[in-house]
Formats: C-alpha cells, structure tokens, sequence
C-alpha cells in the first residue's frame, strides 16, 4: 500500500515532504525498522518515541508519524503531525493489514481473575467443535500449531493486528484474547471487531500503581463494554457477564444500553445457572441448569475459580450454538492450564499447588478453595511484587496468615525494590496474635525448600504469585527461576 493511500485512515495535523513510496512495514520501536517503514512515535511511561526518531531515519524510515515537528530530517523523509500518535498508529496497523478482524470472529475476555484459564477453556471448546482457533494471552501466543512467548497480556494495537492477520493465514476462523485494563485503557484494542466480550469479576487493590484507584480500575473495564463492543462492526454481538459478581450490574446496564445481547451466568445467572459443585482432588463437578434442564460437567482444572471460569465456558458455547457434548467433551481434554491451581506431582505424599494468585481475593479464593480439599494442613509460600499497588500488599498478609497453617513469605519480582522492604509492607497486614504463623525468607528458592521439608502424608503445600512465570526479576536483571522445577527439585532432595 502506498503512503498516500494508507494516511488516508488518520486524522493529521501538518504534513511535511510527503513521499508515496511503498510502505512495507510499521513500526513503534526504532529498532525494528526496516527499509520503506513508517514509524511512529508514542510516548510511553518511561519512554519517549519521538528520542529515537533519528535512529529511525537511520534505519531505513522513510515516513515519521509524530506528535511535533522534529528537526533536521533528511529531504526524502516524510513527517506526518497528528493529535494523538497512538491512536493513528491503532488505525494505521488496522488498515495496514486489511482490517483482519472484521474477517476472523473474536472473543475477548477481561476481569480481575480468571482471563487466562477461561481462555484456554474457550479455545478447546472451539477447535472441539471444529473451529480452528488462535490465542492471545497472558502465558503465550498461539498461532495454528505456532506458540509464541507472551511479552503483554494484550500486546500494542500494531502486534496485535499481526497476529490476527497471521491467524487468517492460517486459516483460523475464531481469536481468543485476553483483554488487560492496561489494554483497554491505552486504547491497544481499538480497531479490533469483537463479537464477543466476557467479564469474568474484578476486585479491588489490583493495578492500582497505573489507575490510581478503584474507580480508575473499574472504569478501564468497563470501558470494554462502553464503547470497544458497541463500535464493532459486527452483527449480534454478545456481552457474558458473571452475575455473581458484586459490579456486575454496570457491565449489564452497558449492555442494555447499547441494545447488545447479555448472557449471564453463576448462582444468579439467568442464562447458565449454577445449581451446585463440589471440588474433588480429581476434579470440579458442577451442576447447571440452562433454559429449565439441569446439566452435569466435569473438568480436571479445579478450584472456585474455575468453577466459574467453567460457567464462562458454557455461556459462551451456548451463544454460539455449540452442543452441551461438545462442551463436556472439551472439557475433560483440559488437564491443566500452566501455573494456575496447577499441581507438581512427583510421587510425594503431600500435595504441591503452584498458582498464579497475586492479590488477596485471588490467594483467598485459592486457598478457600485448598480448604475443601481437606488437606491435614496448608502450607503457604507467597510474596508480593515490586514496584506495584504496593496496598494489596498487607491485606495479602492478613490472608495468609488467617487462612494458611504455616506461611512462608518471601520475594515475588522485586524488581527495583528492596524484597526486605516489601515483606516488611506485608507483615504490617498480620495481627499480633498470628505472627507465630509465619517465617519471612527473601530468598524464594529457600523458602520453597523449607516449606516442601516441613510438608507431611496429607499437607497441601501452596506456592503462590508466580504460577507459569519461568523467570524472576531482581533489580535491573532477569535470572531463571520457575516455581515448579523449584518445586520438584525441593522434593526429590527431600526423598534421597
């Protein structure tokens, strides 16, 4: 596509020595350029675009969109002045590569807890019922029988029409995503034509450090059914709400609004109602009733959480017309999802949990959800990360300590913080009389050793704040460091 052809989509202020060369790429970061790509520059949290514009240049640029004129750029380059350069940059990439979601259906999938899982859920419900299907998230990429590590949970707008463009090559016919409040408040899913979007619950003291409160993070959400679902282009799209949720009645008030279909789901839901469960060590059996018939399932990821990541599941198939076999087929291929309420079995008499859990409500859920396991004891190994909400961090402590028989608090991703400092912050949550509970090792390795060596016949071992993650934070480096290899090496050390 020609330059002149393609800046027809932006809204501009100025433009300068325009060229209609042939565009053969965009980029947002100036080492990706290649020869004939248009850059543009965003201003990020800790970055400026418009530094890097020379290196650009340098690079093979040959079009600059920017938020001001620069300065002594070569004759041949175009600059093109716009308002707001991350918006063109959402509108150039949706262009650039045919506008690929309004040929590809897509759910997305935002919430507090449970994105990921329900993700996975969706993706084998699909490709059970003969969809082949492409994934974005939090724990990889997915493309066709392509994996491709995650760098966000919801990648820069430009990424993310590549990817839904490489998913039409590969003939996908659905995308799963998961949609961040960090997504959805720097507008990185704008252009994308959603048919489907699904609130799984949200909670307070998560993101915080970024939207400053609550309100903040709540208004990010629903900002997803407000207004990236209402300019889809598509036909019957469809809102899934979990009604169980305390917001829940903004989300469906939104849809109501905007005359889209809701489907609802939980102990209140109308659509897909939940009649009962029970978490099993083999499993979650749950009960619902959908239009009058009551309906069994079983799934091998268990948890509350995944009771109603489940739901999800269900609500969506029935939106779609996918039969009630398919779905409880689907279900029982999904073993587990990496790092959430995953176990690390290694023949042990005990059993080891790694999740993924990172705020209170999401280690209170866990460990409620350990409890009707019935374990003689749990045994818990969290932290908190650095450089975040640094107020969840005491409430965290408070659940521990209240909920677990024996804690071990230790660093999460300290990044730029002092691990001490940070565990200091959680012990303020702890009340006097359960301070007994608990022992503070900043050493994460350690701790994991010391919790699996205290573990005996019947003890549930949780380690918590990590789950998939296969790598650890330490100031200004990254070391490799995964939850489970740590896990199963404790365990073997323990049987010699």
């Amino acid at each position: 596509m020609k330059t002149k052809e393609l800046i027809k989509c932006i809204d501009f202020k100025k433009v300068y020595n325009l060229n209609n060369l042939e565009v053969e790429g965009i980029a947002y970061d100036s080492r990706k350029i290649k020869e004939n790509f248009i850059f543009v520059a965003l201003k990020g949290t800790s970055a400026d675009g418009h530094q890097f514009i020379n290196d650009a240049v340098s690079r093979g640029a040959k079009t600059i969109v920017a938020g001001k004129k620069s300065t002594l750029l070569p004759s041949d380059v175009g600059e093109i002045i716009v308002e707001d350069t991350r918006q063109a940059l959402h509108t150039l990439a949706s262009v650039f590569y045919g506008e690929p979601t309004k040929k590809i259906r897509v759910a997305g999938i935002t919430g507090t807890n449970g994105k990921t899982t329900t993700a996975f859920i969706l993706k084998q419900i699909l490709e059970s019922a003969g969809s082949k299907c492409g994934l974005i998230g939090t724990i990889s990429y997915q493309i066709g029988e392509r994996v491709i590590s995650s760098v966000n949970t919801t990648p820069e707008s430009l990424d993310l029409q590549k990817l839904f463009n490489d998913m039409l090559e590969e003939k996908c016919r659905w995308a799963v995503m998961e949609v961040s409040s960090h997504g959805i408040a720097q507008g990185r899913i704008s252009k994308i034509h959603f048919d489907t979007a699904i609130f799984t619950n949200i909670a307070s003291h998560e993101h915080l450090d970024y939207h400053k409160n609550f309100k903040g993070y709540l208004g990010a959400k629903l900002k997803f059914f407000s207004h990236y679902l209402p300019e889809s282009e598509k036909d019957n799209k469809t809102g899934i709400i979990n009604s169980d949720d305390a917001y829940s009645g903004y989300f469906i008030k939104l849809l109501r609004k905007n005359s889209i279909n809701c489907v609802t789901f939980g102990r209140t839901g109308k659509d897909v109602k939940l009649i009962d469960y029970s978490i099993q060590k083999d499993g979650n059996r749950i009960t619902v009733e959908i239009e009058g018939k009551k309906e069994d399932f079983f799934t091998r990821l268990r948890g509350l959480g995944n009771v109603y990541n489940t739901l999800a599941g269900i609500a969506f198939a029935r939106t779609h017309n996918i039969s009630t076999d398919i779905v409880k087929g689907a279900l029982q291929k999904i073993t587990s999802v990496p790092g959430r309420f995953e176990s690390v079995d290694e023949g042990q008499p005990f059993e080891v949990i790694v999740d993924y859990a990172h705020t209170h409500h999401a280690l209170q859920n866990l460990l409620k959800s350990v409890k009707e396991l019935k374990p003689r004891r749990i045994i818990l190994v969290f932290g908190c990360g650095g450089d975040r909400d640094k107020s969840k961090r005491p409430l965290m402590g408070r659940v521990s300590v209240k909920m677990a028989d024996i804690v071990f608090i230790t660093s999460d991703n300290p990044r730029s913080e002092n691990p001490e400092d940070i565990i200091n912050d959680i012990e303020k949550g702890i009340p006097f009389y359960l301070r007994k509970k608990y022992v503070a090792i900043p050493d994460r390795k350690r701790a994991i050793k010391e919790a699996i060596s205290l573990a005996r016949e019947g003890d549930c071992v949780v380690i918590a704040g990590k789950g998939h993650e296969t790598f650890q934070i330490l100031k200004n480096i990254t070391i490799p460091f995964d939850d489970r290899d740590e896990t199963r090496k404790a365990i073997r050390l323990k049987t010699l």
